[in-house]
């Protein structure tokens, strides 16, 4: 890939990039190559993101150096190739091991016998080898990590003659490399999980509906190719229906599990299944800019953007490292100067307090729970732009919804026509019709709808709509046969006394009904009015408690409709708070009140219209983002459904993520504290530490997957 500026990006496959150290010591090698621009670190797909001019060869030279081979990666959407546990883990395990063994059976059996030590120097040598090169490569490099402080540790307590409890060293740390790196990849594979449902092959029929059938890659396939989908199949691209019925299964993209019927002219999406029956589609987008690649690409980048109390941490350890190498430093001199006992017992001590200052588990932390609860949402078809904003959604104290498509389902039916003196309905919803033929607008939409209805649709597409205008927050207007014919809410037409007398004779009783008023007017006046209704979505209540339960309390209903309609879904709702006739710059303004007032507020929106308020609130939600780029794009968070108990579902897990974090910092930290006490005091011996770092370090992993479990949903 290629952007502009003459610099390339390549995403680079490093299969030995298995924690935080390897990371650093990529960024220390790659940082230094002139042609390296930016880097950006995958650490659970094991990907560096590198952005350089001219080729990607110096790049692969530099990781080779390092002892890292790194392949780049292709950028099609095919199923993810999740390495296994390396090998070379195993083997440097097994060798340390079984010497380790072999000499404490010899030492058993030949007590005092100088060759009884000879396989604990053994398993020092097989097990400690790859240590110290690696230690080597980040002293080298600059970048102080895990394997250099054992080299050292295991190093030292070699030529102080303990070579027994070097030994066991040596095998508890091959065994903790081991442990680790299996428990992280079960957390890749989790994520990796996701890319499984991508579709492998395509069938297209060339030269038309009745051609040729012949089997592709999805990457080959082309807007206004004819495909042909199976029961069983996954769907390659998205597509509409061409011809026949089915249900299909879009849990991949929405996470509900109930099949989703579709018929002639709905949307498909790529990557979801196919049930009873076949079907014959029609592609509208390439893979790479389909719904599903869409959100492949939300997931790795938000893997990528850290969330606050991950960069934290990562500051934290970057100073608690060499803080704790200099405490190791003074341990092991201080004392013999001063005369506080033998050099060799102290500058033992010190080596105990180099395994304790292994910062892993501190920098672990974070990430291990960030990416699972990452995964979790996607699962549940919540996508987030980054980690950051999950944290966020987490601190929020107030939430405001826009009505249209948030709190209702966004399709507007007419529910009555009133025509003016002297018009008919008919004459009414045609002239509102040809100015709404080419809208969007769920309004536009209902209104034509309804002409289609009542058979004069055909006269509203004929007729000649011109000089089309939007007036921000009221309506739209046109010109029509030779008139300009204004829609839109009643504040588009009360400017004058006597316009708002006309306005107030299209009302009930002076009051507008439960529902949207859209008047339709000429040079002439006030041709009539249509009333549109909504329905309220069936958990918007529900919805509505749950975050009450949470303990947020300031929920708001903003929106531009009139104050009947507004109470009405509020009411439904359980809202008390409803701001109505509200235009864009409005709602602005009450988001920014909302922010100064409870600090973290969330805004929910329909991700398009909102877009303004959206990226003004703190943590901005799209709601119902399936196959809309706009919203994707616009929002922090996007809900693939129109369930809105994704909200407080996303909420309380941003609420775990940074609980599991918090204990995670709490228990790395108390337990290294714990041990260097220990060490200082002579209590500590150094198999003891490494078991320590390595149960710290697993501690972290697992309790962060605890929020891969369907446990931390809201029921």
């Amino acid at each position: 890939m290629k952007p502009p500026g003459g610099t390339a990006t390549t995403v680079v496959f490093v299969p030995a990039m298995d924690c935080p150290d390897e990371e650093r010591e990529i960024r220390a090698a790659l940082a230094r190559l002139p042609s390296v621009k930016s880097l950006t670190f995958r650490l659970f797909a094991r990907q560096v993101v590198v952005a350089h001019r001219g080729p990607v060869e110096p790049v692969l030279e530099a990781l080779r150096r390092i002892g890292m081979e790194g392949r780049p990666v292709d950028e099609t959407l095919r199923k993810a190739d999740l390495p296994r546990t390396d090998l070379g883990q195993w083997r440097t395990l097994l060798l340390a091991g079984a010497a380790l063994l072999l000499g404490v059976l010899l030492y058993a059996f030949l007590p005092g016998e100088p060759l009884a030590r000879l396989p604990f120097l053994a398993s020092i040598l097989l097990g400690g080898a790859p240590v110290a090169l690696r230690g080597f490569r980040e002293v080298r490099n600059r970048s102080l990590g895990m394997n250099a402080l054992m080299t050292v540790s295991i190093g030292g307590a070699a030529l102080l003659g303990e070579w027994a409890e070097a030994s066991v060293v040596v095998t508890l740390f091959a065994l903790a490399n081991l442990l680790e790196a299996r428990s992280l990849d079960r957390a890749r594979k989790a994520t990796m999980e996701l890319f499984s449902a991508s579709p492998e092959r395509a069938v297209v029929r060339v030269g038309g509906v009745d051609g040729e059938e012949r089997t592709i890659p999805p990457e080959e396939v082309r807007p206004g190719d004819i495909l042909v989908i199976r029961p069983g199949e996954r769907v390659p691209v998205d597509a509409v229906v061409h011809r026949g019925t089915s249900d299909l299964n879009e849990a991949v993209l929405t996470g509900e599990s109930l099949p989703v019927e579709k018929k002639e002219g709905d949307p498909l999406y790529a990557g979801t299944v196919n049930g009873r029956g076949p079907l014959i589609a029609r592609a509208t987008l390439a893979l790479s800019d389909s719904t599903f690649a869409r959100i492949l690409r939300r997931v790795e980048e938000a893997q990528t953007q850290k969330a606050p109390v991950q960069t934290f941490m990562e500051r934290f350890a970057a100073a608690y490292t060499p803080a704790v190498l200099g405490a190791a430093i003074l341990v092991a001199t201080l004392p013999p100067l001063l005369g506080g006992g033998s050099a060799a017992v102290w500058v033992y001590r010190a080596l105990v307090l180099l395994v304790i200052a292994c910062p892993c588990a501190i920098v672990l932390a974070s990430p291990v729970a960030t990416l699972s609860a990452l995964t979790r949402a996607t699962r549940e078809g919540i996508l987030f732009k980054g980690a950051r904003h999950l944290e966020t959604l987490g601190k929020v104290r107030a939430v405001a919804f826009d009505k249209t498509g948030t709190l209702t389902h966004g399709r507007l039916r007419v529910t009555g026509v009133r025509p003016a003196p002297g018009r008919t309905e008919e004459e009414v919803l045609r002239l509102a019709g040809a100015v709404e033929a080419g809208s969007a607008h769920p309004v536009a939409e209902a209104i034509r709808r309804e002409a289609s209805r009542r058979g004069v649709a055909t006269a509203a597409r004929g007729t000649l709509a011109r000089t089309f205008a939007v007036v921000d927050g009221r309506g739209v207007r046109a010109e029509v046969d030779g008139m300009r014919v204004c829609v839109g809410n009643p504040g588009m037409f009360g400017g004058t006394d006597s316009m708002k007398d006309e306005v107030a004779r299209f009302t009930v009783g002076g009051e507008e009904p439960a529902g949207s008023t859209v008047l339709v007017g000429t040079d002439d006046g006030i041709a009539g009015a249509l009333f549109l209704s909504d329905q309220v979505r069936a958990h918007a209540a529900e919805t509505v408690r749950a975050l009450r339960g949470l303990g947020i309390r300031h929920l708001v209903l903003l929106t531009g409709d009139n104050e009947a309609a507004a109470r009405s879904v509020g009411d439904s709702a359980g809202i008390d708070e409803v701001e109505h006739g509200l235009l864009p710059e409005d709602k602005l303004e009450r988001i920014r009140a909302l922010v100064a007032a409870h600090g973290a507020v969330a805004m929910v929106g329909d991700g398009v219209n909102d877009a303004p308020a959206l990226a003004l609130a703190t943590v901005g939600v799209a709601m119902a983002a399936a196959g809309s780029p706009a919203a994707m794009e616009t929002a922090d968070v996007a809900l693939l459904t129109g369930d809105l108990r994704k909200i407080p579902s996303a909420v309380a897990l941003g609420r775990r993520m940074v609980g599991a974090v918090r204990q995670n910092v709490v228990a790395a930290i108390a337990i290294k504290l714990g041990f260097l006490a220990l060490a200082v005091a002579g209590y500590a011996t150094l198999w003891m530490a490494v078991l320590a770092d390595m149960g710290t370090s697993l501690l972290v992993i697992f309790n962060g997957l605890r929020l891969l479990s369907p446990r931390t949903d809201i029921e």
